[in-house]
Protein backbone atom coordinates (compact mmCIF):
# COMPACT_ATOMS: atom_id res chain seq x y z
CA UNK A 1 0.00 0.00 0.00
CA UNK A 2 1.49 3.30 -1.29
CA UNK A 3 0.34 6.72 -1.37
CA UNK A 4 1.09 8.26 -4.93
CA UNK A 5 1.09 11.94 -6.45
CA UNK A 6 0.99 12.12 -9.52
CA UNK A 7 1.09 14.88 -12.05
CA UNK A 8 -0.22 14.49 -15.46
CA UNK A 9 0.80 16.83 -18.28
CA UNK A 10 -1.60 16.87 -21.09
CA UNK A 11 0.44 19.05 -24.16
CA UNK A 12 -2.26 20.78 -26.48
CA UNK A 13 -0.39 20.21 -29.99
CA UNK A 14 -2.69 22.64 -32.25
CA UNK A 15 -5.33 25.18 -31.71
CA UNK A 16 -8.43 23.68 -33.06
CA UNK A 17 -7.65 20.64 -30.78
CA UNK A 18 -8.97 19.83 -27.41
CA UNK A 19 -7.43 16.93 -24.91
CA UNK A 20 -9.93 14.39 -23.18
CA UNK A 21 -8.78 12.44 -20.44
CA UNK A 22 -10.86 10.28 -17.87
CA UNK A 23 -10.03 11.56 -14.27
CA UNK A 24 -9.43 8.40 -11.92
CA UNK A 25 -11.95 7.49 -9.25
CA UNK A 26 -11.58 6.11 -6.02
CA UNK A 27 -12.87 2.45 -6.25
CA UNK A 28 -11.77 -0.96 -4.80
CA UNK A 29 -8.14 -0.22 -6.25
CA UNK A 30 -7.96 2.81 -4.74
CA UNK A 31 -8.93 6.05 -2.62
CA UNK A 32 -8.20 9.34 -4.94
CA UNK A 33 -7.75 12.79 -3.39
CA UNK A 34 -6.50 16.76 -3.97
CA UNK A 35 -7.29 16.34 -7.66
CA UNK A 36 -7.06 19.19 -9.38
CA UNK A 37 -6.92 20.35 -12.66
CA UNK A 38 -4.57 23.03 -13.49
CA UNK A 39 -6.12 24.60 -17.17
CA UNK A 40 -7.36 28.20 -17.97
CA UNK A 41 -10.42 26.21 -20.21
CA UNK A 42 -11.88 22.98 -19.68
CA UNK A 43 -15.01 21.23 -18.65
CA UNK A 44 -15.83 18.09 -17.37
CA UNK A 45 -18.85 15.33 -18.77
CA UNK A 46 -20.01 12.64 -17.01
CA UNK A 47 -20.31 9.70 -19.03
CA UNK A 48 -23.60 7.90 -17.83
CA UNK A 49 -23.20 3.99 -19.95
CA UNK A 50 -20.35 3.05 -17.61
CA UNK A 51 -20.11 6.23 -14.65
CA UNK A 52 -16.72 7.46 -15.82
CA UNK A 53 -15.89 11.30 -15.24
CA UNK A 54 -13.66 12.75 -18.94
CA UNK A 55 -11.99 16.06 -18.78
CA UNK A 56 -12.22 18.32 -21.52
CA UNK A 57 -9.43 20.72 -22.18
CA UNK A 58 -8.58 23.01 -24.55
CA UNK A 59 -5.04 24.41 -23.81
CA UNK A 60 -2.10 22.31 -22.24
CA UNK A 61 -3.48 21.18 -18.68
CA UNK A 62 -1.64 19.42 -15.74
CA UNK A 63 -4.03 17.08 -13.92
CA UNK A 64 -2.45 16.20 -9.91
CA UNK A 65 -4.00 14.11 -7.71
CA UNK A 66 -3.09 11.81 -4.65
CA UNK A 67 -3.61 8.13 -5.21
CA UNK A 68 -3.34 5.79 -2.30
CA UNK A 69 -3.23 2.04 -4.10
CA UNK A 70 -5.08 -0.88 -2.30
CA UNK A 71 -5.38 -4.56 -2.96
CA UNK A 72 -8.45 -6.10 -4.19
CA UNK A 73 -8.95 -9.51 -3.59
CA UNK A 74 -12.96 -10.86 -4.27
CA UNK A 75 -14.43 -14.65 -3.91
CA UNK A 76 -17.67 -16.04 -5.50
CA UNK A 77 -19.76 -17.88 -3.09
CA UNK A 78 -19.54 -21.36 -4.04
CA UNK A 79 -23.64 -22.18 -3.82
CA UNK A 80 -24.25 -19.64 -6.16
CA UNK A 81 -25.10 -20.91 -9.80
CA UNK A 82 -26.48 -19.12 -13.06
CA UNK A 83 -29.84 -18.85 -11.50
CA UNK A 84 -28.91 -17.02 -8.76
CA UNK A 85 -28.77 -13.99 -11.46
CA UNK A 86 -32.31 -13.63 -11.52
CA UNK A 87 -32.65 -11.62 -8.10
CA UNK A 88 -29.86 -9.28 -9.55
CA UNK A 89 -30.38 -5.99 -11.07
CA UNK A 90 -27.67 -6.13 -13.57
CA UNK A 91 -27.26 -2.99 -16.44
CA UNK A 92 -28.37 -3.69 -19.50
CA UNK A 93 -24.64 -2.78 -21.13
CA UNK A 94 -22.96 -5.29 -18.94
CA UNK A 95 -24.54 -7.85 -21.39
CA UNK A 96 -25.19 -5.79 -24.63
CA UNK A 97 -22.37 -6.52 -27.44
CA UNK A 98 -20.36 -3.79 -28.79
CA UNK A 99 -17.47 -3.49 -31.76
CA UNK A 100 -14.81 -5.39 -28.92
CA UNK A 101 -17.27 -7.48 -26.75
CA UNK A 102 -19.85 -9.66 -28.46
CA UNK A 103 -21.36 -12.91 -26.59
CA UNK A 104 -23.70 -13.28 -29.73
CA UNK A 105 -21.41 -14.51 -32.10
CA UNK A 106 -21.61 -17.88 -32.66
CA UNK A 107 -17.97 -18.99 -32.76
CA UNK A 108 -17.71 -17.25 -29.29
CA UNK A 109 -20.96 -19.44 -28.17
CA UNK A 110 -19.61 -22.85 -29.71
CA UNK A 111 -16.81 -22.19 -27.69
CA UNK A 112 -17.77 -21.73 -24.50
CA UNK A 113 -20.15 -24.54 -24.96
CA UNK A 114 -17.50 -27.09 -25.34
CA UNK A 115 -15.83 -25.84 -22.20
CA UNK A 116 -18.58 -25.87 -20.27
CA UNK A 117 -20.94 -28.74 -21.41
CA UNK A 118 -23.72 -29.01 -18.70
CA UNK A 119 -22.03 -26.67 -15.99
CA UNK A 120 -24.05 -23.89 -13.91
CA UNK A 121 -22.75 -23.67 -11.15
CA UNK A 122 -21.00 -20.12 -11.81
CA UNK A 123 -17.84 -20.23 -9.79
CA UNK A 124 -16.74 -23.56 -12.08
CA UNK A 125 -18.19 -21.64 -14.70
CA UNK A 126 -16.24 -18.70 -14.50
CA UNK A 127 -12.88 -20.31 -13.49
CA UNK A 128 -13.67 -23.03 -16.61
CA UNK A 129 -13.49 -20.36 -19.33
CA UNK A 130 -10.40 -18.44 -17.58
CA UNK A 131 -8.51 -21.41 -17.72
CA UNK A 132 -9.60 -21.70 -21.49
CA UNK A 133 -9.11 -17.91 -21.95
CA UNK A 134 -5.20 -18.85 -20.79
CA UNK A 135 -4.84 -22.07 -22.52
CA UNK A 136 -6.22 -20.71 -26.30
CA UNK A 137 -4.81 -17.33 -26.24
CA UNK A 138 -0.64 -16.44 -26.20
CA UNK A 139 0.37 -12.83 -25.24
CA UNK A 140 1.81 -10.48 -27.66
CA UNK A 141 1.24 -7.92 -30.58
CA UNK A 142 0.44 -5.21 -27.79
CA UNK A 143 -1.04 -1.77 -29.39
CA UNK A 144 -1.86 1.43 -27.77
CA UNK A 145 -5.79 0.93 -28.57
CA UNK A 146 -8.30 -2.00 -27.73
CA UNK A 147 -7.88 -5.61 -29.72
CA UNK A 148 -11.59 -6.37 -30.13
CA UNK A 149 -12.49 -10.12 -28.57
CA UNK A 150 -12.12 -11.17 -32.78
CA UNK A 151 -8.56 -10.35 -33.31
CA UNK A 152 -8.08 -12.66 -30.11
CA UNK A 153 -10.20 -15.26 -31.59
CA UNK A 154 -9.11 -15.79 -35.02
CA UNK A 155 -5.13 -14.89 -34.61
CA UNK A 156 -4.79 -16.10 -31.27
CA UNK A 157 -1.47 -14.15 -30.01
CA UNK A 158 -3.24 -10.68 -28.72
CA UNK A 159 -2.13 -8.29 -26.03
CA UNK A 160 -4.06 -7.55 -22.23
CA UNK A 161 -7.01 -5.98 -24.23
CA UNK A 162 -7.82 -9.20 -26.44
CA UNK A 163 -7.31 -11.37 -23.39
CA UNK A 164 -10.12 -9.23 -22.07
CA UNK A 165 -12.24 -9.19 -24.22
CA UNK A 166 -11.88 -12.44 -25.43
CA UNK A 167 -12.91 -13.95 -22.28
CA UNK A 168 -15.68 -11.14 -21.70
CA UNK A 169 -17.22 -12.24 -24.73
CA UNK A 170 -17.08 -15.85 -23.48
CA UNK A 171 -18.71 -14.90 -20.39
CA UNK A 172 -21.21 -12.56 -22.17
CA UNK A 173 -22.27 -15.59 -24.16
CA UNK A 174 -23.70 -17.45 -21.00
CA UNK A 175 -25.11 -14.25 -19.54
CA UNK A 176 -22.50 -13.30 -16.93
CA UNK A 177 -22.08 -9.92 -16.85
CA UNK A 178 -18.63 -7.96 -16.85
CA UNK A 179 -17.20 -4.73 -17.83
CA UNK A 180 -13.44 -3.80 -18.76
CA UNK A 181 -11.56 -1.92 -16.34
CA UNK A 182 -9.01 0.49 -18.20
CA UNK A 183 -6.19 2.21 -16.55
CA UNK A 184 -2.67 1.41 -15.85
CA UNK A 185 0.12 -0.65 -14.08
CA UNK A 186 2.02 1.67 -11.97
CA UNK A 187 6.04 0.82 -12.34
CA UNK A 188 8.07 -0.36 -9.40
CA UNK A 189 11.05 2.35 -9.00
CA UNK A 190 12.71 0.55 -5.68
CA UNK A 191 15.04 3.88 -6.22
CA UNK A 192 12.12 5.54 -5.64
CA UNK A 193 10.89 3.83 -2.45
CA UNK A 194 14.16 3.54 -0.52
CA UNK A 195 15.26 7.34 -1.20
CA UNK A 196 11.45 8.40 0.37
CA UNK A 197 10.84 7.22 4.10
CA UNK A 198 7.53 8.51 4.13
CA UNK A 199 6.74 6.60 0.92
CA UNK A 200 4.99 9.07 -0.78
CA UNK A 201 6.06 8.20 -4.57
CA UNK A 202 5.79 11.64 -7.08
CA UNK A 203 5.00 9.66 -10.73
CA UNK A 204 3.89 11.33 -14.28
CA UNK A 205 2.93 9.14 -17.10
CA UNK A 206 6.38 7.90 -17.56
CA UNK A 207 6.17 5.95 -14.87
CA UNK A 208 2.88 4.43 -15.87
CA UNK A 209 2.23 0.87 -18.50
CA UNK A 210 -1.10 0.88 -20.42
CA UNK A 211 -2.90 -2.06 -19.05
CA UNK A 212 -6.61 -3.53 -19.33
CA UNK A 213 -8.08 -6.20 -17.66
CA UNK A 214 -12.01 -7.54 -16.21
CA UNK A 215 -14.43 -7.48 -13.01
CA UNK A 216 -17.48 -9.92 -13.13
CA UNK A 217 -20.93 -8.49 -11.72
CA UNK A 218 -21.37 -11.39 -9.30
CA UNK A 219 -25.61 -12.00 -7.78
CA UNK A 220 -24.69 -10.25 -4.41
CA UNK A 221 -23.59 -6.71 -6.34
CA UNK A 222 -20.00 -7.11 -5.86
CA UNK A 223 -17.33 -7.40 -8.30
CA UNK A 224 -14.70 -9.64 -9.15
CA UNK A 225 -11.84 -9.14 -10.45
CA UNK A 226 -10.00 -11.18 -13.92
CA UNK A 227 -6.37 -10.23 -15.02
CA UNK A 228 -5.69 -13.22 -16.97
CA UNK A 229 -2.93 -11.75 -19.11
CA UNK A 230 -1.06 -11.24 -16.32
CA UNK A 231 -1.26 -14.60 -14.99
CA UNK A 232 -0.64 -15.68 -18.64
CA UNK A 233 2.98 -13.93 -18.63
CA UNK A 234 3.66 -15.11 -15.13
CA UNK A 235 2.84 -18.61 -15.63
CA UNK A 236 5.48 -18.24 -18.73
CA UNK A 237 7.90 -16.42 -16.29
CA UNK A 238 7.93 -13.27 -18.58
CA UNK A 239 6.40 -10.93 -15.32
CA UNK A 240 6.99 -11.27 -11.54
CA UNK A 241 3.50 -9.48 -11.39
CA UNK A 242 0.97 -10.75 -9.37
CA UNK A 243 -3.35 -10.47 -10.05
CA UNK A 244 -5.49 -12.96 -12.08
CA UNK A 245 -8.38 -14.68 -10.53
CA UNK A 246 -10.07 -12.70 -7.87
CA UNK A 247 -7.12 -10.73 -6.68
CA UNK A 248 -5.76 -7.40 -7.98
CA UNK A 249 -1.73 -6.39 -5.89
CA UNK A 250 -1.95 -2.92 -4.87
CA UNK A 251 0.29 -1.19 -8.65
CA UNK A 252 -2.75 -0.01 -10.30
CA UNK A 253 -4.23 2.92 -11.29
CA UNK A 254 -7.89 3.00 -12.69
CA UNK A 255 -9.03 5.51 -15.25
CA UNK A 256 -12.26 4.45 -16.58
CA UNK A 257 -14.48 1.08 -17.81
CA UNK A 258 -15.71 -0.12 -20.68
CA UNK A 259 -15.72 0.83 -24.15
CA UNK A 260 -16.89 1.74 -27.56
CA UNK A 261 -18.02 5.41 -26.60
CA UNK A 262 -19.72 8.34 -28.13
CA UNK A 263 -19.03 11.25 -26.25
CA UNK A 264 -20.97 15.05 -27.34
CA UNK A 265 -18.14 17.46 -26.71
CA UNK A 266 -18.77 20.89 -28.20
CA UNK A 267 -21.69 19.69 -30.13
CA UNK A 268 -20.21 17.02 -31.90
CA UNK A 269 -20.04 13.04 -31.44
CA UNK A 270 -17.11 11.68 -31.11
CA UNK A 271 -16.82 7.53 -31.28
CA UNK A 272 -14.03 6.50 -29.20
CA UNK A 273 -12.66 3.18 -28.61
CA UNK A 274 -11.36 3.41 -25.05
CA UNK A 275 -10.62 6.08 -22.73
CA UNK A 276 -7.11 5.09 -21.21
CA UNK A 277 -4.31 7.57 -22.24
CA UNK A 278 -5.09 11.22 -23.38
CA UNK A 279 -6.41 12.09 -26.55
CA UNK A 280 -6.07 14.88 -28.87
CA UNK A 281 -9.26 15.52 -31.11
CA UNK A 282 -10.18 17.95 -33.94
CA UNK A 283 -12.20 20.43 -32.93
CA UNK A 284 -15.49 21.27 -34.60
CA UNK A 285 -15.48 25.04 -34.89
CA UNK A 286 -19.50 26.21 -34.61
CA UNK A 287 -21.48 29.10 -36.21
Amino acid sequence: MFLYQFKLNLPLFYKKQFIIFSLPQSSPYHQISNLKINSKNYQIIDEKKWGNKVVVLKDKGKINFAAKTLPFKSSINPNFSLSSYQKTKIPKIYLTPNRFINGKDQKIKSLAKKVLGQEKNLLKMIKKLYDFTLDYLTYGKPIDGLYPYSQALNEKITDCGGFSTFLASLLQSQNIPSRLVVGFIIKKNIIKYLLNPFHVLRYTFHDLFMHAWIEILIPDGSFFPLDPSIEWRRKKVKTQRQGGFGFIPADRLVTSYGCDFELKVYGKVYKIDLLQKNLNLKMTMQN
